[in-house]
């Protein structure tokens, strides 16, 4: 076992945060523009393709923590695992379950037709119930995330280097095929 996580699950995590950042950054601000804007169009389209972009990071991940070697556990008491493993385990599926509503969303509005340029104005998706639940699960990603956060930054408080097993390695570092996954 080793002390940090791969350098294949620490890339995987640091791009799917900047998909994150990025994509609820383009929804926000895409949703308060003109249905006709070109800004709009542009955000749609690149929020579209990093949600997928998203649900492949995820399945990656998922498929690099199963099959990959982890890291040694953290020592924590029993409670306080439970509660980090619920944490990530939940930002999993909540990561899933926007992917499952914005396609859903899509399917039952005209955003295939707005994101191929087909039609002008971005279609209004408030009567649409799959985007109320998209809405409300980022919502619930944004908490979680920060409840992510908060428990890196308190564990760092406390010494205990939660952020360090996620961080790129400097240098070349040891050589060992560990390092290479």
């Amino acid at each position: 076992m080793s002390d940090r996580w791969s350098m294949k699950s620490v890339a995987l995590h640091w791009v799917s945060a900047a998909v994150i950042l990025g994509m609820v950054s383009a929804g926000f601000v895409m949703s308060d523009l003109a249905p006709d804007s070109s800004l709009r169009l542009l955000l749609s389209r690149s929020h579209t393709l990093l949600g997928v972009t998203l649900m492949a990071l995820t399945a990656l991940r998922l498929l690099t923590r199963w099959r990959g070697p982890s890291p040694d556990p953290l020592p924590l008491p029993p409670l306080h695992r439970r509660g980090v493993d619920l944490v990530h385990k939940l930002i999993y599926a909540v990561v899933f379950a926007l992917g499952a509503s914005g396609l859903i969303t899509a399917a039952r509005s005209a955003w295939p037709e707005y994101i191929r340029g087909a039609i002008a104005r971005a279609p209004e998706l408030e009567h649409v119930a799959s985007r109320e639940v998209h809405e409300s699960l980022v919502f619930a990603l944004m908490a979680l995330i920060a409840l992510h956060v908060g428990g890196v930054i308190v564990q760092e408080l406390r010494g205990g280097g939660a952020l360090r097993r996620m961080l790129p390695r400097s240098g070349a570092g040891t050589g060992s095929p560990r390092e290479a996954r």
